[in-house]
């Protein structure tokens, strides 16, 4: 097949490039700008440059797709209700109205739990409608509108659209661990807060799973599906369990005003210099909400297993260990 990965440098697509590259898929890599193209230049991937806020430099991009994943989103910004807006939500329109365009069969979006609001329940796929509470945090509003556009045109029969709701994403190389295991080893790392909110978390390596079963299955157009593994935990448990596997001390913790006062001061910083924050009061909202996934119906229908059912077993390859010195003779 002849694949769209949008987001293509970012750390879920570069990995599940890697992954359609061993299945024999033929790639297009959407990115914004030359200097991304290095981390995923390889044979059988052929590199777009557009700007998915832009609908006249992404055309073309879908010519000749079989099946688009659309992973490009913002996180890290300093004015989240307007450029979340822009590029998260007005950027996947403009991707999907270039894929129905060009005639592309399939969709792929990924999506996240706070859409249904915060819950500690293991929710299962409902659509947004039907959840109790509402979203607390742009990120998560901005998914659940994405979610309800491109539901429509899967209605409509213009576009096959699967939606995949993400846990919280770590891995080795993903930039949430990697800040976290720098400012941890540094011991400038503290727990928002009392760190009892439950959050389900997902893997990379079975996030990438997951899409590459989707590929298969053409039954999930119109579908919603959690990505997750088997055991939502305690925010805080996943810090101490990191700490314990990296061999430092477990962090303390901070009121969440501090935490408030930090991401206010950041995005005031990066405002001015023109750089990205390393939070907001968007991503400290979603951070420390609860929410919980049902993948029941992940399992049963797309025969999702995961490589790592609980972060115990997934934490540790996001430390490296040392090598062991061979004896002297």
């Amino acid at each position: 097949m002849k694949i769209l990965v949008t987001g293509a440098g970012g750390d879920i697509g570069s990995n599940l490039i890697s992954t359609l590259l061993r299945q024999g898929h033929k790639i297009r890599a959407l990115i914004r700008s030359p200097r991304e193209a290095n981390r995923i230049r390889q044979p059988g991937v052929e590199i777009f440059i557009a700007d998915i806020t832009d609908p006249r430099t992404l055309n073309g991009a879908a010519i000749n797709i079989d099946i688009t994943y659309h992973l490009a989103a913002a996180l890290f910004v300093v004015n989240p209700g307007e450029e979340l807006r822009k590029i998260n939500y007005e950027g996947t329109i403009n991707v999907a109205n270039e894929c129905i365009d060009k005639g592309v069969k399939r969709f792929v979006f990924p999506s996240f739990p706070l859409v249904l609001g915060p819950h500690t329940k293991p929710s299962k796929p409902i659509s947004p409608e039907e959840a109790s509470t509402q979203p607390n945090c742009y990120h998560a509003l901005y998914k659940k509108l994405c979610e309800q556009h491109l539901l429509i045109l899967n209605q409509h029969g213009k576009l096959a659209v699967t939606i995949l709701r993400l846990g919280t994403v770590y891995g080795p190389d993903v930039r949430f661990i990697k800040t976290l295991k720098t400012f941890m080893q540094r011991g400038l790392y503290r727990i928002p807060g009392d760190g009892n909110y439950i959050a389900s978390f997902a893997h990379i390596n079975d996030v990438t799973q997951a899409m590459a079963l989707v590929l298969g299955n053409k039954k999930t157009a119109g579908q919603i599906y959690n990505i997750a593994d088997d055991e939502p935990v305690q925010f805080k448990n996943f810090i101490f369990e990191l700490a314990d596997i990296m061999g430092t001390p477990r962090p303390g913790f901070a009121p969440i005003w501090l935490y408030w006062i930090s991401a206010s001061l950041d995005t005031l910083w990066a405002s001015v210099t023109g750089t990205t924050p390393l939070i907001n009061n968007d991503i400290l909202t979603f951070s420390t909400s609860n929410f919980a996934a049902d993948t029941t119906k992940t399992k049963s229908e797309l025969g999702f297993s995961p490589i790592y059912p609980t972060i115990r077993e997934g934490l540790p390859t996001c430390v490296a260990r040392p090598r062991k010195r061979k004896e002297a003779a």
